[in-house]
């Protein structure tokens, strides 16, 4: 680690599957799951007050930068299915930190539908970022957690929310 540390807040999906796959790239130091976008302090499933799951991811730009990152999310989700139907709490969205990431985040959209990767057009919203509400531990590192509940097991709770 070269020290300097970059943060980036992504939703694409249920959270818990975006952890396990975020936490895979060579720079990736860490990974925590919550909800960020809305209003109020106690979003969950039935009751999101706007908010989305999303994954924060701290990594070391110099190992993988933003842009890398950013190009492996829109590799792991389908960006061009709008809420109408996956629902507003599983939305696209990027969450920039600063002006950097979000031309960054401009761009590669950009680029992502140039390349015609998706069938349809990319939806993925592009925000400031807020606060990130962070789920509780039950919910942090799921799968790694429970590694037989993606094999088709019953989780040990039921999974009420990523």
């Amino acid at each position: 680690m070269t020290g300097k540390t970059e943060v980036a807040i992504l939703a694409g999906g249920c959270a818990w599957p975006m952890q396990q796959l975020l936490r895979h790239p060579d720079g990736v130091i860490s990974t925590r799951v919550g909800w960020t976008g809305g209003e109020g302090n106690k979003p969950t499933e039935e009751n999101p007050q706007g908010h989305v799951e999303a994954v924060e991811v701290i990594f070391d730009p110099e190992r993988l930068s933003y842009r890398e990152l950013l190009e492996y999310v829109f590799q792991i989700h389908r960006a061009d299915l709008g809420e109408d139907q996956v629902g507003s709490i599983y939305r696209s969205e990027i969450f920039y930190t600063s002006d950097e990431q979000r031309r960054m985040a401009e761009a590669t959209i950009a680029d992502v539908d140039a390349s015609g990767h998706w069938p349809g057009k990319t939806v993925t919203q592009i925000s400031k970022a807020g606060r990130l509400l962070e789920d509780p531990t039950m919910h942090q590192d799921y799968f790694l957690r429970f590694p037989a509940y993606p094999k088709g097991s019953k989780p040990p709770f039921p999974p009420t929310g990523a």
